[in-house]
């Protein structure tokens, strides 16, 4: 019996809120009340004071955009690189102190050595630009009979070729000695490229042309016959050389 009025007060207890409530116990609606006020009057604002703080710099909130040059996509290809690689060697680890600053010179030490290079690179293939070096003269690279002709002393020359017994030699500096006259007396334009024969058409004086191929014919027999020459026969192709100088000189002091 006990146990039935228990059952029975649970189930009163369980399904008593399932049932609708009597008309009259609802709880009422809260009322919204608005603040009213008939003297409200709109706020103003000064124009003037307004454009003012339009012109100040801390006021002024637009981004100015900038096209990229191609500098510019360079410089930030390059910066999106280094960052991706400083984040594959460090990873989540964030140095700090003088490792961080190795890791911010490091791009720019790695410039300057490139610069450097370039620079090296310029002035080893064109020492010309280089910036440190001084104007050079143009040397002038003279063939051994340009130079014999041009700058010694042919008369020495021969002199010491004699005593010596070179005598094809000194045949060989006879006839540049004769050259070298027919040049200074502007009867021939010494120049190296130039044969025996365009010198013989340039001479137009018969007596001096006569003797000229004389001496070529001589100077041709002796130094290319490539044959040991005696002090006889030079003695004998002596007197064309010297009769040779003979000539011009008197011609000079026609």
């Amino acid at each position: 019996m006990i146990r039935f009025i228990l059952a029975i007060s649970l189930c009163f207890l369980c399904f008593g809120n399932v049932f609708p409530q009597a008309e009259g116990t609802t709880d009422s609606i809260a009322e919204i009340r608005y603040d009213r006020n008939e003297d409200l009057k709109p706020a103003t604002f000064n124009k003037s004071e307004i454009e003012a703080y339009k012109s100040l710099e801390e006021f002024d909130y637009l981004d100015l955009v900038e096209n990229d040059s191609w500098w510019t996509r360079f410089k930030r290809f390059i910066n999106l690189k280094y960052e991706q690689f400083t984040a594959w060697l460090f990873g989540d680890y964030t140095p700090g102190g003088f490792l961080q600053f190795i890791i911010t010179i490091f791009p720019y030490v790695i410039l300057a050595i490139v610069l450097g290079f370039v620079f090296w690179l310029i002035t080893r293939l064109d020492p010309k630009s280089s910036l440190l070096s001084t104007p050079v003269e143009p040397e002038v690279f003279l063939s051994e009979e340009e130079e014999i002709i041009q700058s010694k002393d042919i008369s020495r020359l021969i002199e010491e070729a004699i005593a010596n017994k070179e005598y094809r030699l000194a045949v060989r500096y006879y006839y540049l000695l004769n050259l070298k006259r027919l040049d200074e007396n502007g009867i021939i334009s010494y120049q190296f490229q130039k044969t025996n024969q365009d010198y013989s058409a340039e001479i137009q004086k018969e007596t001096i042309k006569h003797q000229f191929r004389k001496i070529t014919r001589l100077y041709d027999f002796i130094w290319y016959g490539d044959f040991k020459v005696s002090e006889t026969d030079f003695r004998l192709a002596e007197r064309g050389f010297i009769q040779m100088n003979s000539i011009l000189e008197n011609s000079a002091n026609e």
